[in-house]
């Protein structure tokens, strides 16, 4: 069953990718599915466990399982880990500082895996919360996953960036790797954070990862933490 599940978990994976399985829709019942993929039950519920597990696939009780949304509450919940000091959690203001396409430097090939001096593309943000700035965020993506990718889309985008890589190029961020540690301030970080430069600051580093865990974003954000924190949890989603 092991190798039979795992087969079924790369075909529904497949499915979602094309938009066979659309984004915020029902998968077809149980049944339907272990009899196309010519599988028991219990085989196709395993598959469906470590998808929803991976918070690819959502279930909801009484319902049925649907393909996941990186919507503004899933990001929320799953990749924003900035809150006040009391608690408070809101969505962030983000002002975009710059985009450029360029060739990887040896940090960004290691973190993204890639060989060569690929092409990536470089985004510069400004969060705000509060009405302050409260994170310096450099991103850098693999430009092979993001083909045609422009500032004037990236921008503009109605919801998240990540539903945006969901979206517009069937990327799916399912997890990330993050390293976190205090820092001083550069010049350019506290003067966007309103900070005296070498003042204490939280350096987190995340490698997002889509299926397979291959890398699509690495991103470096310098956060001020004189009035907010980063929180991660372990709890299971209600």
């Amino acid at each position: 069953m092991t190798a039979l599940y795992r087969q079924v978990k790369r075909e529904l994976i497949a499915d979602i990718q094309s938009g066979k399985f659309q984004l915020g829709k029902a998968l077809p019942n149980e049944s339907e599915l272990a009899q196309r993929f010519e599988v028991s039950i219990g085989t196709l519920r395993r598959a469906v466990d470590e998808l929803v597990v991976d918070h690819v696939l959502l279930r909801q009780q009484g319902r049925g399982t649907f393909v996941g949304q990186l919507d503004n509450d899933r990001f929320m919940y799953q990749f924003f880990k900035i809150e006040g000091r009391d608690g408070t959690r809101e969505f962030p203001r983000i002002r975009m500082l710059a985009f450029e396409a360029a060739r990887a430097s040896a940090d960004e090939a290691q973190a993204l895996g890639l060989r060569g001096a690929a092409r990536v593309l470089r985004i510069e943000n400004l969060l705000s919360l509060q009405g302050r700035p409260v994170v310096h965020d450099r991103i850098t993506l693999d430009g092979a996953l993001f083909p045609r990718l422009t500032r004037e889309q990236f921008e503009q985008r109605p919801g998240t960036i990540y539903e945006l890589y969901q979206r517009a190029f069937g990327v799916t961020v399912v997890g990330a790797d993050e390293r976190a540690r205090a820092e001083a301030a550069d010049t350019a970080s506290a003067a966007l954070l309103q900070l005296p430069v070498g003042s204490p600051v939280l350096r987190v580093v995340r490698v997002a990862r889509t299926f397979d865990r291959q890398p699509a974003e690495w991103r470096v954000s310098i956060i001020d933490t004189r009035a907010h924190e980063f929180v991660s949890s372990a709890r299971a989603p209600t």
